[in-house]
């Protein structure tokens, strides 16, 4: 069922690109958007905003793409505080940070009346677009092709150390330099480091992230090598396949968040992740003097080439898009594109889509970023192609091998159980058919594992074991968290090709176990190896700790997440996204 959600935002998004002869450009590619649009005077700070406010705030819902946080929620403030009015009322900026293909979702649904839609890239905007007019009623687009309001290149973060040992910065690296660590026997050790052990490469999950679709965009062409015109014939020779097999190989796991791989990477270290692909910015980020990593952090820009995302700003043209809302929507736009909001944009990491300013620290070597990259920009192909694309990922993808560790205790009972197996029911719907999953099912005690099975021709079979859960008994957490980290620990000693995890879900507090939680988390921090099992959790309700899942997770270099009867399924898919 997942897979079939992805489908549905992804695919639409594929003959979108594919009308696109060009890859995103920096806007001064464009001689219509060098000069910025400011805000009139007096519609602005000046008279009108010491104007007595009469009447409620406007408010306008943005829903953006979270790679620009810091600095959108910053200058949504200021405008707040510059008083802007619209017919002699306030306005206020209601920004909600959210991944783009759920923004066109919730948008599409209903769910979310967003006044303003900002993904990271445009093609988000043809996306919803194309999905709102395949709907029933609806003739005219959603939403407009919106101004750039900030830009930043897509790049393979990296430690110093680590790009140093490569030959950075004298030598342009590339996707093949991180091949050829991984492909050595020795790993980092042919680089003189054994103490590193393999190449780790994190990058998000390419059908539900837009940087997951471009990297492994990008390793298609560096495969050809080519930038341009990719074509399905490329795709099927050979040396193409291989290449995206190579980098794929170094996948620690997959993911639905950019901005997750930039704080794990900065929080765990070196021995969690090589490199992840992010956006510049948030190599920039990381020089934060609040972060303290381990390392610095450097922006490789792939001598392959690589990509732009270019953060539009599109006013949508919704039924409950009022007059008072486009208005206070076009000022806050005026307001980010004027030149005070693009240089805090540029303190911040991004390139200002206003280029008549220079740009200048922090994008620089001190940051980690190279200002006059990147040199090379890929051309995006047609949607025959990338569909391609996929097909050839989902042959070369790192597999996954999951145990399910599913409560089944007595308060689960009713709705809550239902919706929990709807929710583990689309988790495996999402998975490939070449993935293999175990259901370990526990209450008060633990029962036999059911499987490990592959699902290609046992989905079926799984779902209906899932069906006949029967709720009873207490809950014994730790002890079945331990027994399904112990076995995914051996099949990961016998398979390290894989990705191997234990997914953990309960409604309540640990009351039945032999083991402690300091004993657990022990054992998690002390038995990974170089295949490490990661281990991720589900709090599922009021009673269930997300402190303690929290804890359990981040023990085993998983992450937690937390659910209701309402969101478990949503939940669950979204976990699927790291595999």
């Amino acid at each position: 069922m997942a897979r079939r959600l992805a489908s549905l935002l992804l695919f639409p998004i594929l003959g979108v690109l594919g009308c696109r002869s060009d890859s995103p450009k920096p806007a001064g590619d464009d001689p219509t958007r060098d000069a910025p649009a400011t805000a009139p005077p007096d519609k602005s700070a000046g008279p009108v905003a010491s104007a007595a406010a009469k009447g409620p705030p406007v408010t306008v819902v943005i829903a953006y793409g979270s790679e620009k946080k810091s600095w959108l929620e910053e200058q949504a403030k200021k405008f707040e505080a510059s008083g802007v009015l619209v017919a002699g009322r306030p306005v206020r900026i209601d920004a909600r940070a959210m991944g783009s293909g759920e923004a066109v979702a919730s948008i599409l649904s209903g769910e979310l009346q967003a006044h303003v839609f900002s993904p990271a890239s445009g093609a988000y905007i043809s996306l919803l677009n194309r999905s709102w007019l395949s709907a029933a009623g609806h003739t005219t687009p959603i939403s407009p092709a919106g101004d750039p309001v900030v830009l930043s290149p897509l790049v393979i973060a990296t430690w110093k150390p680590m790009a140093e040992a490569l030959g950075w910065p004298k030598k342009h690296l590339g996707w093949k330099d991180l091949i050829k660590v991984n492909s050595d026997p020795k790993g980092w050790g042919a680089f003189g480091h054994p103490e590193w052990g393999p190449f780790k490469l994190g990058h998000t999950h390419p059908e539900f992230s837009n940087s997951g679709l471009l990297s492994i965009l990008a390793e298609a062409y560096a495969g050809a090598k080519k930038t341009r015109d990719l074509t399905m014939a490329d795709l099927g020779k050979k040396p193409t396949r291989d290449f995206v097999a190579s980098v794929e190989k170094t996948i620690v796991h997959y993911g639905k968040s950019t901005g997750f791989f930039a704080d794990k990477m900065l929080a765990r270290g070196p021995a969690y992740l090589s490199a992840a692909v992010l956006y510049e910015n948030l190599v920039i980020e990381s020089y934060d003097p609040k972060k303290t990593p381990e390392f610095p952090v450097v922006a490789i820009y792939p001598v392959e080439g690589t990509f732009w995302s270019d953060h539009p700003y599109a006013i949508l043209d919704a039924p409950w898009v009022g007059a008072p809302e486009r208005e206070g929507a076009q000022k806050f736009l005026a307001f980010l594109k004027d030149k005070p909001q693009q240089a805090r944009a540029l303190e911040l990491g991004f390139r200002p889509a206003d280029t008549s300013i220079p740009v200048d620290s922090p994008v620089d070597a001190a940051h980690g970023v190279d200002p006059k990259q990147p040199q090379t920009l890929l051309d995006v192909p047609d949607a025959a192609t990338l569909d391609a694309l996929l097909a050839l990922w989902r042959e070369n993808k790192k597999t996954a091998d999951v145990a399910l560790v599913f409560d089944k205790s007595g308060s689960m009972a009713g709705r809550p159980l239902s919706q929990a197996k709807s929710g583990a029911k689309a988790f495996t719907d999402s998975l490939g058919d070449r993935d293999e999953v175990s259901l370990l099912l526990f209450d008060s005690k633990l029962y036999p594992p059911i499987g490990p099975m592959q699902l290609g021709p046992n989905r079926k079979s799984l779902g209906d074991r899932i069906d006949g859960v029967i709720a009873s008994g207490g809950t014994a957490l730790y002890d079945a968290t331990a027994a399904a980290y112990q076995t995914a620990n051996l099949r990961a000693k016998s398979e390290p090709g894989r990705i191997h995890a234990v997914v953990v879900m309960t409604d309540g507090k640990d009351e039945n176990s032999t083991m402690t939680l300091d004993v657990l988390e022990n054992k998690l921090k002390s038995e990974g190896g170089e295949t490490p099992v990661k281990v991720f959790t589900i709090a599922y309700g009021e009673q269930a700790s997300g402190d303690i899942l929290g804890r359990i997770a981040e023990a085993a270099q998983g992450t937690s997440a937390k659910g209701s009867v309402e969101t478990i399924v949503q939940v669950y898919r979204d976990m699927a996204s790291f595999f």
